[in-house]
């Protein structure tokens, strides 16, 4: 009987722990603006809940979008939108000075898909990344795992683009990308990052 009661516990405490760790808010619009506040990118979030991990059947539709805000006059105004790589809304946005814009991770998908994408500042795709370009397979078995998603990132806050258009997100495996949001290339440090698994 205490065999039965114990297993029962564990069973439960094992579906609470998914059922924690896979809830996730809706998707909202948000505006991001650069360090030196000359840019603002405005993001609303995509209907596509079918190309969504985890909503087979669910409808298909628009992507999410951006909206790119240049201050002048004393005023900021709409000078390009474009349409992301995400199907709802990405889950972090940074913009450079210049207007270029990278984006992490998918809503309700963290690890799945286009993990990261670099955006020229006119707006065109400069560069995108899934896991497989960023890690081995093993290194990949290595990441922590929900239902939704594989969490490879550090959650440090808002991170921020650096003045030589630069963007550094340090992973759960210890390490540190570095990615050029002028070129799309990266370049990867392990053991360099703040964050340890």
């Amino acid at each position: 009987m205490t065999r039965h009661i114990g297993f029962l516990t564990m069973a439960y405490l094992a579906i609470a722990t998914v059922a924690i760790a896979d809830d996730w808010p809706g998707a909202t619009t948000k505006a991001v603006v650069s360090a030196n506040a000359q840019v603002v990118v405005r993001v609303t979030p995509g209907t596509s809940l079918g190309d969504v991990h985890g909503f087979a059947g669910a409808p298909k539709g628009k992507f999410a979008s951006a909206q790119w805000f240049r201050f002048r006059d004393d005023r900021y105004e709409l000078y390009q939108t474009a349409q992301l790589v995400n199907p709802v809304a990405p889950l972090h946005v940074a913009v450079a000075n210049d207007g270029a814009v990278v984006t992490l991770d998918n809503w309700h998908n963290a690890g799945m898909g286009d993990v990261v994408a670099i955006y020229a500042p006119a707006g065109t795709l400069r560069k995108r990344y899934r896991l497989e370009d960023l890690y081995s397979s093993a290194a990949i078995a290595k990441i922590g795992r929900s239902v939704s998603s594989i969490w490879w990132r550090c959650s440090k806050g808002d991170l921020q683009v650096e003045r030589n258009n630069t963007l550094q997100v340090d992973d759960v495996l210890g390490g540190r990308f570095t990615f050029n949001l002028e070129t799309g290339a990266y370049q990867y440090a392990a053991g360099a990052g703040q964050c340890k698994a």
